[in-house]
């Protein structure tokens, strides 16, 4: 058994990684690995930048491109503060895979991957009317997420706060966004996309 020392004992953060121990085998660790690799902040900045230049240059929409920015990059800033204002450790190593210096609280792998993949599902939803990247963005921000716990990156607590906190910055973004395109007397954005003529 592994132990938060003296920061948050639970035993659901207790429960999950010991659960995660248990299923712990060579192939889905390379697996898990991989998938974990996807939410780092490098590959969030890449994905995050890749799709705002689609949106502004490839479909002209400025609106949601900014949106999308702006928003990713407010929830990039709030993980760093929040992880320096709760300072919660790790799981040590062992169990723990992976080499990290920063705090474990919130986890910045499900936050930013939630903003960034949820961000760019809504501007999707937005500007075709599709559900699928709704479904897709929560795969890949729930995948992202328990990789985290199964490398011991996180206790499960992180992650799930990773993703409430992600939700609420995108919830937020879109507040923002509605408040400032009635001000401006734009089309209110949960409109969705124009209907075709004819």
């Amino acid at each position: 058994m592994v132990t938060d020392g003296d920061m948050w004992p639970n035993p659901v953060d207790q429960g999950a990684l010991d659960w995660m121990l248990s299923i712990r085998g060579e192939a889905l660790t390379t697996a898990v690995r991989a998938v974990t690799t996807v939410g780092n902040t490098a590959s969030m900045w890449a994905i995050g930048i890749a799709g705002f230049l689609y949106l502004l240059l490839r479909r002209k929409d400025r609106v949601w491109a900014l949106y999308c920015g702006l928003t990713q990059l407010f929830g990039l800033v709030l993980m760093v503060v929040l992880k320096d204002l709760f300072g919660r450790e790790r799981p040590p190593i062992p169990p723990r895979l992976v080499e990290i210096a920063s705090e474990s609280f919130p986890s910045g792998h499900a936050l930013n991957s939630m903003v960034v993949f949820g961000t760019f599902a809504v501007a999707a939803h937005a500007l075709s009317g599709r559900r699928w990247p709704f479904a897709a963005a929560l795969a890949a921000t729930v995948a992202i997420g328990l990789s985290r716990v199964y490398l011991a990156a996180h206790w499960l607590l992180d992650v799930v706060a990773g993703w409430a906190i992600g939700a609420l910055v995108i919830a937020a973004g879109l507040l923002v966004l509605r408040l400032t395109r009635g001000r401006a007397g734009l089309p209110d954005p949960r409109a969705g996309p124009p209907a075709a003529a004819g």
